[in-house]
């Protein structure tokens, strides 16, 4: 195990967990519901903003940390976790720089199309991230099988990955 790698994969992980901390500590202040103020929307969506790369880099320090005959799964991870950021960067850096400004400056008619409410493009492309996002934790959950840690790890991972059907399903009820 290479050092740098190990130390990628620390941090990387920290930095996923904190950000997806910090995501669900902004979710619970302003309530279930989508973000309703400007003020909500960008302490909703600034932490995703960081945790999209935090986590494909995450899932690339798994595969390389993987073993060999493993690495097909943490592969398959890979192309999720990179769909998932392209996904939810888009979105995310749009809402931030082009939808909330506009909105800020009483400008939202110009923005509607990008307005990120329910049952809207955006949400649905959201989804689709989150939904391979999801199906990357449940393909690297492959990887891990031998110590206790990487049980715990295997059932964090399938857990999140059996999310993905619940995630699309919530965009598609009227």
């Amino acid at each position: 195990m290479n050092k740098a790698e190990w130390n990628i994969g620390f941090y990387s992980s920290l930095f996923t967990t904190l950000f997806a901390i910090l995501y669900i500590i902004s979710q619970l202040i302003i309530g279930i519901d989508m973000p309703e103020t400007q003020k909500d929307q960008f302490f909703i969506l600034l932490p995703s903003l960081f945790l999209a790369p935090s986590f494909l880099i995450m899932v690339v320090s798994v595969h390389s940390l993987a073993e060999a005959e493993r690495k097909i799964w943490s592969h398959i991870g890979i192309v999720f976790a990179t769909a998932y950021f392209i996904f939810v960067s888009i979105i995310y850096l749009t809402e931030l720089t082009v939808t909330l400004p506009h909105t800020l400056a009483g400008n939202e008619v110009s923005v509607d199309l990008l307005s990120y409410v329910p049952k809207k493009f955006l949400t649905g492309v959201d989804a689709l991230g989150y939904t391979c996002m999801s199906l990357s934790t449940l393909f690297a959950a492959g990887v891990f099988y031998k110590e206790r840690l990487e049980f715990w790890i295997k059932r964090f991972f399938v857990l999140n990955g059996i999310l993905a059907p619940i995630i699309l399903l919530t965009n598609c009820t009227p």
